[in-house]
C-alpha cells in the first residue's frame, strides 16, 4: 500500500500558499539538499521527496487532484476551513542575509531582495530599518494578483574607512516578523605621509592588497599578525609585508 505523503510540510509551506511561494521554497530547499553541495545518503533521499512535491504541486492540474486527496487525508473540507482560519501568515525573505564588502567610505551600494508569504492570509505588509547608513528606497510588487511578492530595493552609504556596519531589516505581515541582516564592511585607508615603515594590525590582508610582488596567503595563519607598511618614495603608493618577513606588495587606497 501507497503511503501518503504530506508535500506541503516536505516543501514547507501553507497548503493555500500561492505558486510563487511554492516555487521559492523549492529553491531554497533544492540548494540546500542538493547532492553537489550535500552527498550524505539522507540528503539525497531529501532531495527525491522534494523534487516529487514540486513536480506535483508545480503542475495546476496535478496540485487539484494532490489538494483532494490531501483533503481526505487531512480531514475533509471541515479541516481545510479550519487551517484557512487558523493559519498565520509567514514572511519568506530571499536572501536571507546581505553583505557589502571592501567598499569605499561615502561610497552607495545598492541591493534588493524579495518578499514571500508561505502562511495564511494577511492584511498589511510593513519593511522598516532603523539604521541611519541603511535605507528602502522603494518597492514593488511582482504580480497583479497580490502585493506579494514584493521586490525590495535597499541602498547603504557608510562614511568611515575600516569599519564594519551591522543592521538589520524588519518585515511584518500583520504581527508575525522576519529579519534580514545586512552588513557593510568599508576598506581600509592608510594615512601616513612619510616614507619611514609603521606597524598595523589588521585580520584579512588580502580585502586591501592589490598588487602582490610575491603571494601573500590571507589563511588562518595570519590572522592577527602585525604587517608593517609606507608610502613608497618612487611610486607615491603603500608599500606593505609582514613585519618580520621580506615579502611585499602594494596597496592603493583609491582603487
Amino acid at each position: 500500500m501507497d503511503v501518503f505523503e504530506d508535500y506541503y510540510e516536505i516543501l514547507q509551506v501553507n497548503p493555500l500558499a500561492e505558486p510563487e511561494v511554492i516555487e521559492a521554497a523549492y529553491k531554497k530547499l533544492a540548494a540546500k539538499y542538493h547532492p553537489d553541495r550535500n552527498p550524505s545518503p539522507a540528503a539525497q533521499e531529501k532531495m527525491k521527496k522534494i523534487n516529487i512535491a514540486h513536480d506535483v504541486l508545480s503542475v495546476p492540474e496535478q496540485r487539484k487532484r494532490y489538494d483532494a486527496e490531501w483533503l481526505h487525508k487531512k480531514g475533509g473540507p471541515a479541516s481545510a476551513a479550519r487551517t484557512r482560519v487558523a493559519a498565520k501568515p509567514k514572511p519568506i525573505l530571499e536572501p536571507t542575509y546581505i553583505k557589502f564588502k571592501n567598499v569605499k567610505a561615502g561610497e552607495v551600494k545598492r541591493a534588493s531582495f524579495l518578499i514571500f508569504n508561505a502562511g495564511g492570509p494577511y492584511s498589511k505588509v510593513r519593511i522598516d530599518s532603523s539604521e541611519s547608513w541603511l535605507m528602502i528606497t522603494d518597492y514593488s510588487s511582482l504580480t497583479p494578483s497580490d502585493e506579494l511578492p514584493l521586490k525590495v530595493n535597499i541602498q547603504a552609504l557608510a562614511m568611515d574607512w575600516n569599519t564594519t556596519y551591522s543592521g538589520s531589516i524588519k518585515v511584518e505581515l500583520d504581527e508575525v516578523k522576519a529579519i534580514l541582516p545586512v552588513e557593510l564592511e568599508t576598506k581600509m585607508k592608510l594615512l601616513i605621509k612619510d616614507h619611514k615603515w609603521h606597524d598595523v594590525d589588521y585580520d584579512d590582508l588580502k580585502d586591501w592588497v592589490k598588487k602582490r610582488k610575491d603571494r601573500l596567503d590571507a589563511g588562518e595563519e595570519l590572522k592577527g599578525k602585525t604587517f608593517r607598511y609606507r608610502l613608497n618614495r618612487n611610486t607615491g603608493r603603500y608599500q606593505v609585508r609582514l613585519r618580520h618577513r621580506y615579502h611585499t606588495a602594494v596597496y592603493d587606497p583609491t582603487s
